[in-house]
């Protein structure tokens, strides 16, 4: 029985114990806490001491520091990883993720927004009879006419090679046809100068306009196919041309 009652009475002061001990105790302090360090009185402590706390506070704050500039230098890279090596837009993985977003606005607002899929006509030829710097400054050049022609709320894109991609907010398809006309009448009329020489540069677009039930695979693919479709017919209008 004497067991018994100290067990239950060694119980008791255990359990009182945990109901007075802090949630956190024995958890990491957080920066905040850590900071918070630094208010508690010193002049009492012995000099070792206080020197011992002084170079402990110093650790800390360069520790922050050096925290505080890894997160941006994450935010940095995390940013270049969705632009374009050469270009001043975003490349696939940046677009795709945008059209991600942008569908789920559309699902959610069922607001207006246009896919503008755009491929270079006979852009390999440039390249071949000038060089892959004339192809370069060509890139460019296109880069310039679009985001000229395109509000800063819309996205600009080069998906890859000489296909470029936009997303025109706001705009049922009737107006993103008109914007894709405009952009390549601009395109035709204003070639490229490099080394002295002017380089023709056309352009050909699909339009289609975002639905709530797309996908970003499907939306692409579909504005694919309907670029793909003008080209054909830019072909059978100009008999020996090629896409």
């Amino acid at each position: 029985m004497a067991n018994g009652a100290s067990r239950k009475a060694g119980l008791e002061r255990t359990e009182a114990v945990r109901q007075r001990r802090p949630r956190n105790a024995g958890l990491p302090l957080s920066p905040e806490a850590a900071g918070a360090t630094a208010d508690f009185p010193q002049d009492n402590l012995p000099p070792e001491a206080r020197s011992a706390v002084g170079r402990l506070m110093a650790e800390l704050d360069r520790v922050k520091e050096e925290l505080l500039a890894a997160q941006q230098r994450v935010v940095e890279l995390e940013h270049r990883a969705d632009e374009d090596a050469l270009l001043p837009v975003l490349n696939r993985r940046g677009f795709d993720r945008e059209l991600e977003r942008t569908l789920a606005y559309i699902a959610r607002h069922g607001t207006d927004v246009c896919l503008i899929y755009i491929d270079l006509d006979d852009f390999k030829a440039v390249n071949d009879i000038h060089g892959h710097a004339a192809g370069d400054a060509a890139l460019r050049h296109v880069t310039d006419i679009l985001l000229a022609n395109v509000r800063r709320s819309d996205v600009v894109a080069r998906l890859g090679g000489d296909e470029f991609a936009i997303l025109l907010h706001h705009a049922d398809e009737k107006a993103a046809q008109l914007k894709a006309d405009q952009l390549t009448k601009a395109l035709s009329s204003s070639g490229v100068v490099y080394d002295g020489r002017e380089i023709a540069m056309s352009m050909t677009a699909g339009v289609t306009r975002l639905r709530s039930s797309d996908d970003a695979e499907g939306a692409l693919k579909r504005a694919d196919g309907l670029m793909y479709e003008g080209k054909a017919a830019r072909r059978r209008a100009e008999p020996g041309k090629t896409a």
